[in-house]
């Protein structure tokens, strides 16, 4: 810990709740609290922390069939600093600092369903063949005033708002001191709009060239949005779909490839960029089927996954048409890229890249060709579509050779029984909206 870092904390005061954890498979931050004298041993030598803290449901039960429950009698292993550092965290609207871990087990062996190793270990492939990937996030949430929340009726509003100034003044305060905390920190927040609906905003986040690190600053700028929502008496949501009848929200990602000279290999100065840029399409676009279920991987996720509504269904790509799943963006030809346009805000960023990533690698190296281009309302085309839901998403996803290939074979196993547990538990529910229907009418 650097001295700069201390100091900081030490003006927040000695009894500021300080808390050490990591992210599971649903980019659900698990962990302790520990006291201050603790934090410098905690830094240098780790926190010992069950492995099965990865791999719990959204609700954090225990997955029922886990390698890491009582089949290893749910052992602890090393909750080890990613090397972020100490940063401003809140809790319950105070302040607070988190330290971010990533988990190994007792001999210090990375822990294979642990999300930021996934990412790690396909970063690390690309830079075996000294390509590095340059990526941007693009998250979209939903704002409300606190003593709304309570009262909402998710199934209106019926109107949208598109890019309105309004909407963006009426939170001032709150873009202030995330714009401020975000520079404190180093997290590149670029600019901020009002998207489709009144009080649904996306903000950029600039390009880096490490993923790792873009992927970091996603999921802490996630958690910066929903605590200085709360200071200010406002609730956050990256609920795919909260609402019936207006969009969801959704996580773009950015992604462009220099070689070792920091050439963009995506770029032939031409509009339709350069044949890398295509067979990473082609990688993509083939796994998109077996990767439905990390890009929308709750119950809820597959609400904003309907035609027009500018969620992608169709297995489909083309340049500067948001209609589609990949689309190539136009502009400066040096910054040609890829935007993947499919994952919902609710995702799990370090599982969305890998995914992004591990499928673009393979087409490079496969020289995969993606089909022709689409133009126009491609939900109006007859081509292949993603999963239409969560049930067979988690099929798709069980049945792949290529999850295989792209991650940990226990990730696979434990990622698809944790979403199997939670459609259970979904299925066993009987809703309000259900007993009307039926209760007397049949």
């Amino acid at each position: 810990m650097s001295k700069s870092e201390l100091d900081w904390i030490l003006k927040l005061g000695k009894n500021i709740p300080i808390i050490a954890a990591a992210c599971d498979l649903n980019g659900i931050w698990r962990g302790k609290r520990i006291r201050f004298n603790s934090l410098e041993k905690v830094i240098k030598e780790g926190i010992r922390i069950p492995l099965s803290a990865s791999c719990v449901d959204i609700w954090g039960s225990d997955l029922e069939d886990s390698p890491y429950l009582f089949e290893s009698g749910d052992a602890d292993g090393y909750g080890l600093p990613t090397g972020i550092g100490p940063i401003p965290f809140f809790s319950n609207k105070k302040d607070s600092v988190l330290l971010p871990l990533w988990l190994f087990d007792n001999k210090k062996e990375i822990s294979p369903i642990d999300p930021r190793h996934i990412l790690n270990s396909i970063c690390n492939k690309y830079k075996d063949l000294k390509l590095y990937p340059v990526v941007a996030f693009e998250l979209e949430f939903y704002l409300f005033n606190e003593n709304k929340v309570r009262s909402l009726n998710f199934d209106s509003p019926e109107f949208t708002n598109v890019l309105s100034i309004t909407d963006i003044e009426n939170h001032e305060e709150f873009f202030d001191e995330l714009y401020d905390l975000c520079k404190k920190n180093n997290i590149p927040m670029d600019g901020v709009s009002s998207e489709n609906a009144p009080n649904q905003f996306e903000i950029n986040l600039k390009h880096i060239d490490d993923p790792l690190e873009a992927a970091d600053q996603a999921i802490i700028f996630k958690r910066f949005i929903k605590g200085i929502a709360r200071k200010h008496k406002k609730r956050a949501t990256f609920m795919a779909k909260p609402f019936s009848k207006i969009s969801g929200s959704g996580m773009h990602v950015h992604f462009s490839l220099l070689d070792k000279n920091k050439k963009n290999i995506f770029n032939n100065n031409t509009d339709l960029g350069s044949q890398t840029l295509k067979n990473a399409v082609g990688g993509i676009l083939n796994s998109l089927k077996d990767s439905t279920l990390i890009l929308a991987p709750h119950f809820n996720s597959y609400k904003r996954l309907r035609p027009g509504t500018h969620a992608p269904l169709n297995i489909c790509w083309g340049y500067e048409n948001r209609t589609a799943a990949i689309r190539i963006p136009g502009g400066d030809y040096t910054s040609k890229r890829i935007e993947h346009r499919v994952a919902g805000a609710d995702a799990n960023p370090y599982l969305v890249l890998s995914s992004i990533l591990a499928s673009a690698l393979e087409g490079i190296l496969k020289k995969i060709e993606p089909l022709k281009p689409l133009t126009g309302d491609t939900y109006q085309k007859k081509v292949i579509q993603i999963a239409q839901s969560w049930d067979q998403a988690i099929n798709d996803f069980e049945k792949s050779k290529k999850n295989k290939n792209f991650y940990f074979e226990t990730f696979c196993k434990v990622f698809k029984n944790c979403k199997k547990q939670e459609l259970e538990v979904f299925n066993s529910r009987i809703e309000n909206f259900e007993l009307k229907t039926y209760l007397e009418e049949i």
